[in-house]
């Protein structure tokens, strides 16, 4: 098992695009943050009476949520593990080299979730270095409370953990990798971004919700009725989260295990 892992994250350091795909989740998460600086203290957001400005706690927590949002980058690097197997006609060479195909699986699995953890990590730093650098040119604002970052930073590395094994079971699933990214991120950030915002009480089930409800913060009045009162607490939000990595573990064994290979 062991050679098979380091097997499994040989293949994620020697790929440059894993790289570029780190590399563009720190850029993503950077944006998260630095742009709802500018848009909270802009003439427009007061008029408007949206979120409070970076000048309250409540401005302050909405700005650095957002430093748990490159969980994407995290499910798509889980769909290219299981993916490029397929797509570059090495699936059967790979599942051949070990007897068990669920041996293999599992090594995928284990260096999805620690490449997801990488992910996030690197994106939470990146987006909360960019927030503070931001938040210099807009004196003075609200103190960054260090219970908050903790909180973000637990998100993230749960959030990181977990999609990489959804995204190893969505490859599975869907062997087309084209088809398996772009499917995650329109779910990602069209229609499941959509019903956590608006339908919250399906939402907060969902992945998005259930990180929302990690990250547990106050986001204060605003014209949206954005509530945390409206998603699960941190526990519970961590078991559906876990619940998902086992659903899509499960969903990758059966359809591996059963499937022939091409």
């Amino acid at each position: 098992m062991s050679q098979l892992l380091q097997s499994e994250l040989r293949k994620l350091t020697y790929l440059r695009a894993n790289w570029l795909l780190l590399l563009w989740s720190g850029l993503f998460a950077a944006l998260g943050t630095v742009a709802p600086i500018m848009i909270l203290n802009s003439d427009e957001n007061r008029l408007s009476g949206g979120f409070s400005g970076t000048s309250t706690p409540e401005g302050i927590n909405a700005v650095f949520a957002n430093a748990a949002s490159g969980y994407l980058f995290a499910l798509i690097l889980g769909i290219l593990i299981m993916t490029n197997e397929y797509r570059h006609g090495t699936a059967v060479g790979t599942f051949l080299v070990t007897p068990k195909r669920s041996t293999v699986l599992l090594a995928k699995l284990m260096a999805a979730s620690m490449a997801g953890l990488v992910v996030q990590l690197f994106s939470f730093l990146m987006a909360i270095t960019s927030g503070f650098i931001a938040l210099t040119f807009f004196e003075p604002h609200a103190p960054v409370a260090a219970e908050l970052l903790f909180k973000v930073f637990r998100a993230a590395a749960i959030s990181g953990l977990v999609l990489g094994i959804v995204g190893v079971g969505i490859g599975a699933l869907i062997r087309n990798q084209i088809a398996a990214v772009t499917g995650a991120v329109i779910w990602t950030l069209i229609v499941e971004g959509l019903v956590v915002a608006f339908v919250d009480s399906i939402g907060k089930y969902l992945p998005a919700g259930a990180i929302t409800g990690l990250v547990d913060v106050d986001f204060g009045k605003n014209d949206f009725n954005f509530s945390i009162d409206n998603y699960l607490t941190p526990g519970p939000a961590t078991l559906v989260l876990l619940g998902y990595a086992a659903l899509f573990s499960l969903i990758a064994m059966r359809t591996t295990l059963r499937r022939d290979l091409d």
